[in-house]
């Protein structure tokens, strides 16, 4: 009956307002499409669902200069995209950043609707820069999403929607080069087999990447290569869906802000994740069931230069070795992850739609193994290093990383280390009546290794008072299980040691949200947030104790975030978004620092605005605007920082990028985009505070494209 009721209400404004013309309908038609059920696993308009959703057209954000994912999450109110030094994409959401630790984002990325599993470090910042090219839409939900989504739908919540995965009868090539030598090319494709709907897609990437570093004489390691190929075949209720996805990055600024301290030892990282998944749909007895099983395998290949030859070969001089190899390090883990889940949608009962289900995750490391060029040194060297009189002196970071000097190991993370993850989870949609619904979602997940099963809870009013207004209070709880690395990790010189009684972290978070749409072609939306966070898991790093992963005290993010839509019928396409964050940053309580719940999160903006504009005079033409600001970043009072006297504080910066687009023909279009168009000198913030005022990301650069469809 809602969606019904949605229908006519639509319909009735739409031809009120643009008769009957058959583009017009187009247009209508693509309005319906603005659904999804990342919230709720059942399919909804996003202004109805019990969460905050942000769903962003591809074709809009490619006509705006947008490249990648990255760039798309980062044009969103309350996200801003930062990288860490060795070049990993970080996103913080509404202000929550673990300055100490980059390596979980703590979001939850989709693809195709497949969760991008990785317990290692819980990232999927790997996922960053695929095209845009291939992608149909992304949906976004900032908040908690853990009741349908599990451990990681943290802060938010991901779904790449690909022109594969939303089965895409098209067929087309894209070719593309710019600065830095960059060059790109991909295709995707369908053909129809007997009652069989075949997808394919893929792309190969490249460039040779360098920027110039403040008063160096060599520029960063940002060289890349990256490509992915997926396939989807389509039986009545039958899916299968596979992708593979493979990159190839420089150091960008070094482990520890080093650009190249070993020249003759060139280090980079290289980041693979396949995935399968199987899913079928029937219906029994009015009941609609749904269930898949997916496999998913990750490889990580890492290396780092972090000191060079002379300074390290000195300090091994003094305990009589001969260390001529500086201090380096390779990584190679493997993870693979199993995984069945069926989804039941019940028949209506009364005014409740209930959708359940169950599934079970089973995560283990397949290869792990470590190798560090230092610790090599002292293990191959330890009698005559113990024998030395200078043997005090040297004690190279004995107090810092003891765990090393206890167990000397090559693996990263403990042996045979892998979890087996158990889940449930019902929510039920409540029609109060035609203007009320209610949404109330629980969720239980046990984690074999924690031995600790994790309750998610989500409640929600949604009140259309009439046909342009819609009020939300939204309450959602969320958590995010320790990963490997931050429970199990070995202790390693600069690695930092896990720890296996760590708790999971924990998040509730309370909004209010206005939408008001006076007509189909504008919506403006607001909302309120306050979220807690409780053992909130980072990095403990005083220099007068023994550094390591621990859970922190209480933190909290408040703000508002503000969002506007104006779409005109052929000419005008307007998106303007603002935000104000305010996180509380609470350090743990030391010898010689006092525990601080005043300090505001060190390396964000407080306040940012996003803008994209795309005008068409005709037809074939379109050009398009995208702008972003963001404010001062806050500085860091954290004690051993403060002491030392850096700072990574970040001017605020506006950045535009231009877009033209021009349609050769109707199968064919030509772009050409200028990022940065004013040169404007752009910044982010120093990991190790190592680079007053910030790290330089690119000036003025330049991308083309050409795209053809048959």
């Amino acid at each position: 009956m809602r969606s019904v009721f949605l229908t006519i209400v639509l319909l009735s404004r739409f031809t009120s307002l643009y008769g009957e013309n058959s583009d017009d309908m187009g247009d209508f038609q693509s309005l319906l499409e603005n659904v999804s059920d990342l919230a709720t696993k059942k399919s909804l308009n996003v202004d109805y669902m019990p969460s905050v959703v942000t769903i962003i057209d591809a074709q809009t954000y490619r006509e705006g200069g947008i490249q990648n994912v990255g760039e798309a999450l980062g044009m969103l109110p309350g996200i801003q995209m930062q990288l860490s030094p060795m070049g990993y994409s970080m996103a913080t959401v509404r202000g929550f950043k673990n300055p100490n630790a980059y390596l979980s984002d703590k979001i939850k990325i989709l693809i195709d609707g497949v969760a991008i599993n990785n317990e290692v470090a819980g990232s999927g910042d790997f996922y960053m820069d695929f095209p845009m090219q291939l992608v149909d839409r992304i949906e976004v939900l900032r908040g908690p999403n853990s009741t349908t989504q599990g451990s990681g739908a943290f802060y938010g919540t991901v779904n790449i929607i690909t022109k594969l995965g939303n089965t895409k009868e098209e067929n087309r090539i894209f070719l593309g080069g710019g600065s830095y030598k960059a060059l790109t090319a991909g295709a995707n494709g369908y053909t129809l087999s007997n009652n069989w709907k075949l997808f394919t897609d893929g792309y190969m990437a490249r460039n040779e990447k360098s920027l110039p570093v403040d008063g160096g004489t060599t520029g960063t390691d940002e060289a890349m290569r990256d490509l992915s190929i997926g396939f989807k075949a389509v039986n009545g209720g039958f899916e299968f869906l596979t992708r593979y996805k493979r990159s190839v990055y420089g150091n960008f600024y070094g482990f520890e802000e080093d650009l190249d301290p070993i020249p003759t030892h060139p280090k980079e990282h290289i980041n693979s994740y396949f995935f399968s998944q199987a899913s079928y749909k029937s219906n029994i007895n009015d009941v609609g069931i749904e269930t898949k099983v997916n496999f998913s395998h990750r490889e990580l290949n890492e290396g780092a230069n972090i000191r060079d030859v002379g300074g390290e070969a000195a300090r091994f001089a003094t305990v009589g070795v001969n260390m001529q190899e500086g201090f380096y390090f390779t990584e190679k883990l493997k993870e693979q992850n199993l995984e069945a889940e069926t989804i039941f949608t019940l028949p209506k009962i009364a005014s409740n739609e209930i959708v359940a289900g169950v599934g079970v995750r089973y995560a283990k490391i397949v290869q792990d193994d470590y190798t560090n060029s230092i610790e090599n040194g002292i293990t191959q060297n330890i009698g005559t290093i113990l024998a030395s009189p200078n043997y005090d002196s040297f004690r190279y970071r004995e107090s810092r990383e003891p765990a090393f000097w206890a167990n000397p190991t090559t693996s990263f993370i403990k042996a045979n280390q892998s979890r087996t993850i158990g889940y449930g989870y019902a929510q039920d949609l409540i029609s109060v009546n035609r203007d009320v619904d209610i949404i109330l979602g629980a969720r239980v997940d046990n984690y074999s290794d924690m031995g600790k099963t994790q309750l998610s809870q989500r409640a929600a009013v949604v009140y259309r008072a009439n046909d342009t207004t819609i009020f939300k209070l939204l309450y959602g709880s969320a958590f995010r299980a320790p990963t490997f690395t931050e429970a199990y990790a070995n202790g390693h010189i600069n690695y930092r040691a896990g720890l296996d009684t760590m708790k999971p972290e924990e998040t509730n978070t309370y909004e209010a949200v206005a939408i008001y749409s006076p007509n189909l072609n504008t919506k403006f939306s607001l909302d309120l947030f306050y979220s807690q966070l409780k053992n909130v898991i980072d990095l403990e790093e005083f220099s007068n104790t023994i550094a390591g992963y621990q859970n922190y005290a209480d933190r909290t993010s408040k703000g508002v975030e503000f969002e506007y839509n104006f779409r005109s019928k052929l000419q005008h396409n307007f998106y303007l978004n603002a935000s104000y964050i305010q996180t509380c940053y609470a350090t743990p309580p030391e010898e010689d620092y006092p525990v601080s719940t005043s300090q505001s999160m060190p390396d964000i903006s407080k306040v940012m605005f996003k803008a994209l504009y795309i005008y068409k005079p005709v037809d074939n033409l379109s050009f398009g605007t995208a702008w972003k600001y963001f404010s001062k970043t806050t500085q860091s009072k954290i004690g051993w920082i403060v002491d030392d006297g850096t700072d990574t504080t970040v001017h605020p910066q506006h950045i535009v990028d231009e877009t033209l687009t021009y349609k050769l023909s109707s199968s064919s279009e030509f772009r050409a985009t200028v990022k940065n168009i004013f040169n404007a000198d752009i910044r982010e913030p120093s990991y190790y505070y190592n680079t007053d005022g910030g790290i330089k990301r690119e000036g003025r650069n330049y991308l083309f494209s050409y795209v053809k469809s048959f």
